[in-house]
């Protein structure tokens, strides 16, 4: 039992050590001072294992939270809330975990109505590495999220718009 215990032991050590966390992008908004990095794991074959939203603002770490790649295939991640409103849900689509997936940006456009609208990306392997990029295939590290603001009393009710680029 001794030697199972110490073999299992050294076989999960082992398979961590090849796993690899990459940062993928880096969302932020013109709302608040809110970091996230979106960060992706693979494992030792190189395939999706995880994926992983460590939020900060300025030097104080708000949130870090790692999500199998079935719970965003499965029922998305909650990657932005305010004010008690679910704001952002990152989704996959046509997901393989060989070759990456549509990441679908589920976005509240505007909290009075309650309508949401979608931003589509593409995650895809290129080599040992993945890089997200627009459907167009140009390539993204940067998410910026551009409020949208009620015309007479300029409070943000919603995303108005979703940025992307690449540096």
């Amino acid at each position: 039992m001794k030697f199972l215990t110490i073999g299992l032991l050294s076989l999960t050590l082992s398979l961590s050590a090849f796993a690899v966390e990459t940062k993928i992008c880096v969302i932020t908004s013109d709302i608040d001072s809110e970091k996230t990095d979106l960060l992706i794991e693979t494992n030792s074959s190189g395939d999706l294992d995880s994926i992983r939203l460590y939020k900060t603002i300025g030097t104080k770490v708000v949130s870090d939270e790692t999500h199998p790649v079935e719970k965003v295939i499965d029922h998305g991640v909650l990657a932005a809330e305010r004010e008690g409103r679910d704001v952002v849900y990152l989704k996959a689509k046509n997901f393989e975990v060989t070759k990456g997936a549509i990441i679908v940006v589920d976005y509240l456009f505007n909290g009075l109505k309650n309508t949401r609208k979608e931003y589509n990306l593409k995650l895809s392997r290129v080599g040992n590495n993945y890089v997200l990029s627009t459907m167009e295939g140009v390539k993204v590290n940067r998410i910026k999220f551009i409020g949208n603001r009620a015309p007479i009393i300029k409070k943000v009710i919603g995303i108005k718009e979703v940025r992307t680029s690449f540096i």
